[in-house]
C-alpha cells in the first residue's frame, strides 16, 4: 500500500501498535509517530488558530486533552490518522474543503485507510466493483455524491470532518466552522477586513525563511492577490510564477504575464497543445483517481511537472471563487434571485443540458437557440434513468433570502472531491502545495458577508476585488475571468478522434455499463470541421 501512494519521500516508514498498524511515504519520521497509547500520522499543512505550525506530537497532545473537540480550532489543510488504544477507536479527520484526500474501506474487524484508492485496492479483500450511481451522479452535476467514491467499497472522510471509527457503525462529527452555526449575514465586511485574512492566511503558509516558493498564476485576481502579499512579505526573495495554457493567445497566458510584470517577479510559462494529451490524460486520471474536472486538470498536470525542482511549496489561489462566489452558477444563482422568470428559463436549460434534449418552453429555447445553437446537448453518459437523483440542484436556493449565503453553506455541508486536484497532482513531482484561501478563518469570513457584496448586477467576485484594489491596480483586479481550457480547433478534432479509436474498441464495448457508445458515435463529426464547445464536452 505504502509503495503505491504518490511521493512523499524514499522510504515506507511503518509502526505497529495494539491493534493498528501504520504506514506512510515519508522524507521524516515527525509526521508518523507513536505518543503514549496513540498511533498518529499527519499529512498536509498543520497550523493552530493564530496560524502555527503543528507537529504529529502537537496534534496528539491537543487530542489527548481536549479529544475530537481539538479539531474544531485546527486550521490549514490537513488529514489525520489516530489510533486511541484506551477507546479502541481509529479517529479519521479531514480539513474542511478536503484539499488532503482520505478514504476508507472496513469489513468484519477491520478497517483500512490511505490517501489514495490505489492503495487501498492493494489489499485483496477490497473490491474494484463501480458504484454506479455515484458514477452518475458524477456524469451528471460534475461530482460524486458526498462521501462516495467511484468504487462501492471506498468511502471518503467527508471535509470538515471527524469519523470515529469503533466497535459499532462510524460516527461522523462536523467541524468547525459549521454553516447551521451561521446566521444570515447583514453587516457589511470593509475590503480591509477581506485583504488582512488573506495576508494573514499567506503568511501562515510562508513561515519558512529557507524555502522556494511558487506561485500558480492565472489571469485571474485570486492568485494574483497570493503573489501580492508572498512579495510584500519577502520583497528580497525571489517568487516564481507559473502558469500553463494553450498559446500565445490563451487570456491566462496573456494575463499572467501582465501581472508578473507588474509585480516583478520570474515567471515560467507551460504550454500544451491538445497533441499533448495523448500522453497527459491517462497520467493525470491515474494520479487523480476520480476523473473529474474538464481542461484545467492535464495542463495542471503539466504545470506541476514544469515546477518540479524548481520550488519547494506551490501556492494556489484554488477555493477563492467558492468562498466570494466567483463561479458561473454564482452568477445563474444570483440571476435566478433577482430577475423576474429567470430562474424557470434558467432551469430548463439546465435540464435540457443534462438530459441532451432542447428546452420546452420558447423563451428558454430561444436564449438556447441564440448561445449554444440549434441542437440538443450531448449527454453520452447515459447510463440509467435516475442519474440526477443524487445530484442537488443550484436553484434550489433562488427563492431563499440569501441564495449565496445558502450556496455557501450547502457546499461546506456536502463538499466533493475535486478541490484537492492541484495538491495531488503537486504531490506526484514531490510539490508541497498552499492553498491559503482554505483556510478556516476565511470560511468564517465568508460566512459573514452579505450576499449583495459578493455578487452585482456586473460583477463577481465584489468584495474581493475592492480588497484586492488596496494592493494591486485596476488593470487587474477588473481583468474579465476565463475557464482554462484548449483551442477547439483542427488538430483538438484529431485528437479527439484518436483518443476515441482507443478508448472505444468495438471488442470492449459489450463490457462497458456506463458510457453509452451509441451516444458518443452521435458525436463524433462528419468530415474535417473541428468540434464545437459542447460536442468536446460530451466526449469528455
Amino acid at each position: 500500500m505504502g509503495r503505491l501512494l504518490p511521493q512523499g519521500g524514499p522510504d515506507v516508514h511503518s509502526l505497529r501498535y495494539d491493534q493498528a498498524h501504520f504506514a506512510k511515504r515519508v522524507s521524516a519520521h515527525h509526521d508518523l509517530q507513536r505518543f503514549g497509547d496513540r498511533l498518529v500520522a499527519c499529512s498536509g499543512h498543520l497550523l493552530n488558530a493564530e496560524g502555527m505550525p503543528l507537529s504529529a506530537h502537537d496534534v496528539a497532545e491537543g487530542y489527548g486533552s481536549q479529544g475530537v473537540q481539538f479539531f474544531d480550532e485546527l486550521d490549514g489543510h490537513y488529514s489525520i490518522a489516530i489510533w486511541d488504544a484506551s477507546l479502541r477507536s481509529l479517529v479519521l479527520a479531514r480539513d474542511p474543503f478536503g484539499v488532503m484526500p482520505l478514504v476508507f474501506a472496513q469489513g468484519e474487524n477491520w478497517t483500512a485507510f490511505a490517501s489514495h484508492y490505489k492503495a487501498l485496492l492493494a489489499l485483496p479483500q477490497i473490491s474494484a466493483e463501480p458504484d454506479l450511481s455515484a458514477i452518475n451522479t458524477f456524469l451528471y452535476n460534475g461530482w460524486a455524491p458526498p462521501g462516495r467514491t467511484f468504487f462501492k467499497d471506498i468511502k471518503q472522510v467527508l471535509p470538515g470532518s471527524v469519523v470515529l471509527i469503533g466497535a459499532g457503525e462510524p460516527k461522523i462529527i462536523r467541524t468547525k466552522p459549521r454553516a447551521c452555526d451561521y446566521q444570515i449575514p447583514r453587516e457589511e465586511v470593509t475590503p480591509n477586513h477581506v485583504v488582512e485574512a488573506v495576508e494573514r492566511s499567506v503568511n501562515a503558509y510562508a513561515h519558512d525563511a529557507t524555502a522556494k516558493y511558487g506561485v500558480s498564476l492565472s489571469g485571474g485576481v485570486d492568485s494574483a492577490l497570493i503573489a501580492a502579499l508572498l512579495h510584500k512579505r519577502n520583497p528580497r526573495t525571489q517568487l516564481c510564477s507559473f502558469t500553463v495554457g494553450h498559446g500565445e493567445s490563451d487570456p491566462d497566458i496573456i494575463g499572467a504575464r501582465q501581472t508578473s510584470s507588474i509585480l516583478g517577479i520570474s515567471h515560467r510559462e507551460v504550454i500544451v497543445r491538445p497533441r499533448d494529451l495523448i500522453e497527459l490524460l491517462p497520467k493525470t486520471v491515474w494520479c487523480l483517481e476520480d476523473p473529474g474536472g474538464y481542461d484545467e486538470f492535464p495542463q495542471l498536470y503539466a504545470l506541476a511537472r514544469g515546477a518540479a525542482g524548481k520550488v519547494d511549496l506551490l501556492f494556489s489561489g484554488n477555493m477563492c471563487d467558492t468562498l466570494f462566489a466567483g463561479m458561473p452558477a454564482h452568477r445563474r444563482l444570483w440571476l435566478g434571485h433577482h430577475v423576474p422568470g429567470a430562474k424557470q428559463i434558467l432551469n430548463e436549460l439546465r435540464s435540457a443540458e443534462l438530459s441532451g434534449t432542447l428546452p420546452a418552453s420558447w423563451p428558454a429555447r430561444a436564449v438556447h437557440y441564440a448561445t449554444k445553437g440549434g441542437h440538443p446537448l450531448p449527454a453520452p453518459c447515459s447510463a440509467g434513468p435516475n442519474q440526477s437523483r443524487l445530484a442537488a440542484e443550484e436553484m434550489a436556493f433562488a427563492d431563499e433570502d440569501s441564495p449565496l449565503f445558502r450556496m455557501l453553506g450547502s457546499a461546506l455541508a456536502s463538499w466533493d472531491n475535486r478541490m484537492g486536484a492541484q495538491q495531488v497532482l503537486a504531490a506526484e513531482f514531490g510539490l508541497r502545495s498552499a492553498m491559503p484561501y482554505a483556510s478556516k478563518h476565511l470560511i468564517d469570513l465568508a460566512l459573514r458577508i452579505p450576499d449583495r457584496q459578493k455578487v452585482g448586477p456586473t460583477q463577481v467576485k465584489v468584495i474581493l476585488r475592492k480588497a484586492a484594489e488596496l494592493i494591486l491596480p485596476r488593470t487587474i483586479t477588473h481583468r474579465k475571468k476565463y475557464i482554462q481550457q484548449f483551442k477547439y480547433d483542427s488538430e483538438m478534432a484529431d485528437v479527439m478522434d484518436h483518443l476515441h479509436s482507443r478508448l472505444f474498441v468495438r471488442s470492449r464495448q459489450g463490457h462497458r455499463k456506463i458510457v453509452n457508445p451509441a451516444e458518443v458515435e452521435r458525436l463524433l463529426r462528419r468530415g474535417k470541421r473541428p468540434y464545437k464547445p459542447l460536442e468536446i464536452r460530451g466526449m469528455r
